[in-house]
């Protein structure tokens, strides 16, 4: 899966892995609807952030996009931003349908943190081809999972 590496994780601080997770959990929430796929990937998320499958749970349950918007405020370097809109656009293609509030939901974050929409279509169409890459590869070499 396209995860933030160890360095990524390391330079955030402990307020900004809590908004990524909580912003994640927040497209996961939007939906109304948790996939096997978002799962899996929550929980690898968790296992690099360092944070318990209970603390995702009420992450989950827990979500408002009010307050994940002024959340997402907070992350103003421009690198993190871009990045916590690619861990986005990866949970929002995991599963088989991309729905409009997972889109809506994007852009809405990646507005208030300073990121133009074409900019958000260029990240998504990324993750895409990334995703199909994965696939492709993980045929061609008879794997049962692609990651």
């Amino acid at each position: 899966m396209f995860f933030p590496d160890k360095q990524f994780i390391d330079n955030l601080s402990e307020g900004e892995k809590f908004i990524f997770l909580k912003v994640i959990c927040g497209l996961v929430a939007c939906d109304r609807q948790v996939t096997k796929e978002e799962l899996f990937y929550l929980k690898e998320m968790a296992l690099k952030y360092d944070v318990g499958a209970d603390t995702l749970t009420t992450m989950i349950k827990s979500a408002n996009k009010k307050t994940l918007l002024m959340q997402a405020r907070m992350i103003d370097e421009r690198p993190k931003a871009l990045m916590l809109i690619k861990d986005l656009c990866v949970v929002a293609n995991n599963d088989k349908d991309l729905e409009d509030s997972e889109i809506e939901y994007i852009l809405d974050i990646a507005e208030v943190m300073g990121i133009d929409p074409l900019r958000v279509k260029e990240i998504n169409e990324a993750v895409n081809e990334y995703i199909e890459l994965s696939k492709k590869t993980s045929i061609l070499l008879e794997q049962e999972h692609w990651t």
